[in-house]
């Protein structure tokens, strides 16, 4: 679709439902990772802009991935597609999943592409910090290890954590987390720590 067809859907719009569209437009793009699809966006406008694009087309769009393909990874390639493409539907109406040659070339580069294998902790290593790194310079670091070992909080949960959120029972066994107010919208569990830390 065109820009005179979206001219001419917004014209047969009353202008009530058309605040309300626009305002649905703009939770459309997932509030967590907002920026990065914003900065991949701008990237790409920015891009357009410097090779006088005026028109997004299937050559245009595969240029450019090329370009990136110079010096990113297979898998930031696809990333980078699937939030170019979701922008490009909301902010230009492009459909880019319709691009065939665009996704037989991300296909392609992904061929030979090993991923990096991530390391994992094992239980033993959690048990050997926890017991013998020093607890003057480590404390916070093995506090936060347990509570997200025994997986009580989620990654942004355990970052906006405050101490008053946290409850320590007289047992010195027992941690009782407080909703952290807004931020979560469901009451934790009460996390037990095993006497094994």
């Amino acid at each position: 679709m065109g820009s005179n067809s979206d001219e001419i859907e917004m014209l047969c719009t009353p202008p009530e439902l058309r605040e309300i569209a626009k305002t649905a437009v703009t939770k459309l793009l997932p509030s967590k990772s907002k920026s990065k699809y914003e900065k991949e966006y701008d990237k790409f406008s920015t891009w357009c802009e410097s090779k006088n694009v005026t028109r997004i087309t299937e050559n245009i769009v595969l240029a450019y991935f090329e370009i990136m393909g110079q010096r990113k990874k297979a898998s930031t390639l696809w990333s980078s597609y699937s939030m170019l493409r979701t922008c490009l539907s909301i902010n230009k109406n492009v459909d880019i999943s319709k691009y065939l040659k665009l996704q037989a070339y991300l296909k392609r580069k992904s061929e030979n592409y090993e991923p990096k294998k991530s390391y994992v902790l094992e239980c033993e290593h959690i048990t050997q910090f926890i017991s013998d790194a020093d607890d003057i310079t480590f404390l916070a670091m093995k506090v936060i290890l347990i509570i997200g070992y025994c997986g009580a909080l989620r990654r942004d949960e355990l970052t906006k954590m405050a101490l008053n959120d946290v409850d320590l029972k007289p047992d010195m066994k027992r941690l009782g987390l407080r909703s952290l107010g807004n931020i979560l919208n469901y009451d934790l569990p009460t996390l037990h720590i095993n006497a094994f830390f």
